[in-house]
């Protein structure tokens, strides 16, 4: 009763639960189609760097898409932007398992990273808008949980049906076009959602502001990008089954899924910069688990669950953090900005990393995202000293 009383989800605004319903799906979708297209592209002998590059080529459509979404949302409004969005994905995937080779899907990553980036934005918009400084932890944990309980779900099934025969195929197609007659019946709850004038330029002198929210955000999308990427490519080398990495994948998001909404909670209560220190340190942790102990089950397990918290919870937390920093006139631009701050970590992670794993094998998938994460670490702690001597805080 305490936890209920402390928790007091009913502060969060009611329309937060219509957003977790298309976030979910989006989740189940995407979380399914990703896992699959990476073991397809390894079985059919995709070296890291190839399927690198191919995943790089999404987080470099979702970079373009937030230089558009603002204009989008204003022109067309919130309905019309993720309905549109998602229908442009639907039509890649099927493309992409039509035509499989390297160039086509790379294109079709493109073309699905900018309308999903635009997808993406705006529900990260919605969400925000409906918040405020007293709730948005609590708002913000609710929704990335139901997007992240979709992503586990995806990798579930990879576990449950593996990647052979034409049903993974045709899966993967109604998991992502479920999601339009899911956000066609949930319309009138998504135009209820006012979307105030927006603001279009953004000022870079925020970033000097609070750099360590974007460079936070920027690590957590090298992590989590090149994770979904080649973790199911580092396992086939570590001669684990399709099967067994959907399983893994599963625990490791639903580890995340769990904990989120206690992430909110604690978002509104503490230090935001110290959380965000004390998530990029779990990002140190599961790849030196992973490395040393692969062939320990239960320290395997460990190591994805501590992934799971460690990338879901940094999001939230960077975004809550932006939320608190900005008047809410320039929540949109700003979200945008923040997401294309993410996803250039989720271009350059995989497009680099990839190509170390080529020359130096799985150590590089390693080491690459401990040195960064690293660095990351001692700059935050260097501003946290730097800004107790100047506040005396």
């Amino acid at each position: 009763k305490k936890i209920i009383n402390y928790a007091d989800f009913e502060s969060v605004d009611s329309s937060i639960k219509f957003l977790s319903i298309s976030a979910f799906f989006t989740g189940i979708g995407l979380g399914y189609f990703f896992t699959i297209i990476v073991i397809i592209s390894k079985y059919k002998g995709f070296s890291e760097g190839y399927i690198g590059i191919i995943s790089a080529c999404f987080g470099l459509g979702l970079m373009s898409a937030g230089f558009i979404v603002s204009n989008i949302l204003e022109r067309i409004g919130l309905y019309k932007t993720m309905l549109l969005s998602i229908t442009i994905q639907t039509i890649c995937v099927v493309l992409m398992f039509i035509f499989f080779n390297p160039i086509n899907l790379a294109i079709n990553h493109l073309i699905m990273g900018i309308f999903g980036g635009m997808n993406w934005m705006t529900m990260d918009t919605w969400v925000n808008i409906v918040s405020d400084n007293k709730n948005r932890g609590k708002s913000i944990g609710l929704y990335n949980a139901a997007i992240s309980i979709g992503f586990a779900i995806g990798p579930l099934f990879v576990g449950l049906f593996g990647v052979n025969g034409t049903l993974p195929i045709i899966l993967s197609i109604i998991l992502m076009a479920i999601r339009t007659p899911v956000i066609v019946s949930i319309k009138k709850h998504v135009k209820k959602v006012k979307i105030p004038k927006i603001r279009k330029k953004i000022n870079l002198s925020f970033f000097k502001i609070a750099p360590f929210i974007f460079l936070a955000i920027f690590v957590g999308g090298v992590n989590d990008t090149t994770f979904g990427s080649l973790f199911p490519a580092y396992m086939i080398n570590e001669l684990f089954s399709d099967k067994t990495i959907g399983y893994l994948y599963f625990v490791g998001a639903f580890g995340g899924v769990i904990t989120q909404p206690f992430i909110g909670i604690l978002t509104d209560k503490i230090n935001k910069r110290s959380f965000l220190i004390i998530l990029l340190i779990f990002h140190l942790i599961w790849p030196i688990l992973l490395y040393n102990f692969v062939n320990i089950d239960f320290i395997l397990f460990i190591s994805v669950i501590i992934w799971g918290v460690a990338s879901v919870s940094l999001y939230t937390v960077a975004l809550a953090y932006l939320g608190d920093r900005i008047a809410i006139s320039e929540l949109a631009v700003y979200t945008s900005f923040f997401i294309i701050v993410y996803e250039s970590g989720g271009f350059i992670g995989p497009l680099i990393i990839g190509q170390i794993m080529d020359s130096y094998g799985n150590s590089g998938f390693i080491f690459s995202i401990m040195c960064l994460t690293l660095i990351s670490i001692i700059i935050g702690l260097i501003r946290s000293i730097n800004s107790k001597k100047k506040y005396g805080i």
